[in-house]
């Protein structure tokens, strides 16, 4: 497998930075869409049930297209909780079962 020159040379020093300020971690980015905006009570009680939302930085997003529930992106991951989703879950069991 061919890695250009440049591409590994910039990876080095990246990894040797990160090395030499260990303490200078980024949080993990998450984004919450909700149809409103999420209250203390709400956050609470997503970060009991999802406990790595206590050490990241948490981005919320309101979004009206969202008829219940919410959404959660950490990166390439989707947690997708919300009433359309539920109801595209049931409306293909249907259809696959008819």
């Amino acid at each position: 497998m061919y890695i250009d020159p440049k591409l590994k040379e910039d990876l080095k020093q990246y990894l040797l930075e990160r090395l030499e300020h260990p303490d200078v971690q980024q949080k993990p980015k998450i984004t919450i869409y909700a149809p409103y905006e999420l209250e203390t009570e709400d956050m609470d009680e997503l970060k009991e049930k999802i406990k790595l939302l206590d050490k990241a930085e948490i981005k919320t997003v309101v979004d009206p297209s969202i008829l219940g529930g919410f959404v959660i992106r950490f990166g390439s991951q989707v947690i997708d909780v919300t009433v359309n989703a539920q109801l595209q879950t049931l409306a293909q069991t249907l259809y696959e079962t008819a």
